[in-house]
């Protein structure tokens, strides 16, 4: 074995471990995206709109239907990364922004739609990445607004309603991020007392089970053999 692959073995040991806990969220991740389309197909069936509004909606719910059947449940995408996580959050704001654009755009009744992919990134993804999609976001209702081309973008009245009308999505974003940070340590605490003495902190029962499979998976990985 050359040393790029004996390096490679640390690498997909932990890489492993990664998809373990994002298996553990992705049906969270499923349900959101399950929501959204509820909602949308809620307010095509009781909402009442007109036949062009109905028709650019159901396209744009099959298309995203597709896409969370894909994504999800058809294998296209078969390992759990962050990565494929942040595709779907995009996909869920691009469904949203068309939906939006053509049922009353910033006066929708579906705004807070854009709730959803928040949350979404905020469990899943980490504080920087749900700053960008809450960024994005702030760049997809100023389009909605039709305000690039608009003088009064950059008066301090602008930006103080602008400012007003996506407090509660950011709101949301940090009150979700710090949920979701006080989640994963408390799991990596139950994790390490679990695999731990309490006393002396050295490896248990438990533990040294895990610490010899991995060591064990990595020995196997570096020889090339396939069964040891």
């Amino acid at each position: 074995m050359t040393e790029s692959q004996q390096s490679d073995a640390p690498r997909r040991t932990s890489a492993s471990i990664e998809q373990e806990e994002l298996r553990g969220i992705s049906r969270n991740v499923a349900e959101i995206h399950w929501l959204l389309l509820i909602l949308v197909l809620l307010y095509i069936v009781f909402g009442s709109p007109d036949k062009m509004v109905e028709t650019a909606v159901v396209a744009a719910l099959l298309f995203y239907a597709a896409l969370v059947m894909a994504f999800r449940y058809a294998n296209f995408y078969k390992s759990e990364t962050r990565w494929k996580i942040s595709i779907e959050t995009w996909g869920m704001i691009a469904f949203i922004t068309w939906t939006l654009y053509f049922t009353g755009g910033l006066d929708s009744p579906l705004l807070n739609l854009y709730l959803l992919p928040v949350i979404t990134a905020a469990l899943t993804l980490g504080k920087a990445t749900t700053l960008i999609e809450v960024a994005l976001i702030a760049t997809c209702q100023i389009f909605l607004a039709g305000s690039f081309a608009n003088e009064k973008t950059l008066t301090l009245e602008y930006f103080g309603g602008f400012a007003a009308s996506m407090a509660p999505i950011i709101l949301v974003a940090y009150i979700v991020t710090m949920f979701s940070a006080d989640i994963r340590f408390g799991l990596n605490r139950a994790k390490l007392l679990a695999e731990t003495d309490d006393l002396t902190g050295l490896f248990n029962t438990r533990g040294f089970a895990i610490a010899a499979d991995r060591c064990s998976a990595r020995r196997c990985a570096t020889t090339g053999r396939r069964a040891c």
